[in-house]
């Protein structure tokens, strides 16, 4: 009796595992001779639940006085009753796509069903245009409405994400 209720726990674990956890992606492959999001985009989302999740609004980018480049977007939580939360950096780049400049990861709150705004600025002046990258979408349990499960956890580990 014992070994059949061990097998059936290992066998019940077995099935959950694979449909609780989602994600990470594997990352997109760019086509041959073409060019990566980062230099035909202005924003750019690298996990795909964020896609679903997040509704852009509208963005400003404007040159401050001594050069640097101020960026404001805002974004809109679809989910009527479930706050959510982002990563976001916002990388500034040079004629030549290289980065000049960048923002750390911050860790960014969408109430639900607002508007909120994320901004930024460059500090060097040879900025000429940003991009702004998005990841790691959750909610304060770790589960995102509308799929099945945990989404960056696995049930054994413990909890990482904002109380």
């Amino acid at each position: 009796m014992k070994k059949w209720f061990n097998f059936s726990i290992i066998v019940g674990i077995l099935l959950i595992i694979p449909t609780s956890c989602k994600g990470p992606f594997v990352p997109i492959e760019q086509a041959p001779k073409s060019k990566p999001l980062q230099h035909t985009n202005r924003i750019v989302i690298i996990d795909q639940n964020v896609r679903n999740a997040l509704l852009y609004v509208n963005s400003v980018q404007r040159r401050l006085p001594k050069g640097q480049i101020f960026v404001q977007v805002n974004f809109q939580n679809r989910f009527p009753r479930g706050d959510i939360w982002a990563e976001v950096k916002i990388e500034f780049l040079d004629e030549n796509n290289m980065v000049v400049d960048e923002t750390e990861w911050m860790n960014t709150y969408f109430p639900a069903w607002e508007v909120t705004m994320v901004q930024g600025n460059s500090i060097s002046s040879r900025a000429l245009k940003h991009v702004m990258l998005l990841k790691n979408l959750r909610t304060r349990t770790g589960n995102l409405p509308g799929t099945f499960g945990t989404i960056f956890e696995l049930p054994w580990f413990p909890s990482v994400l904002p109380n």
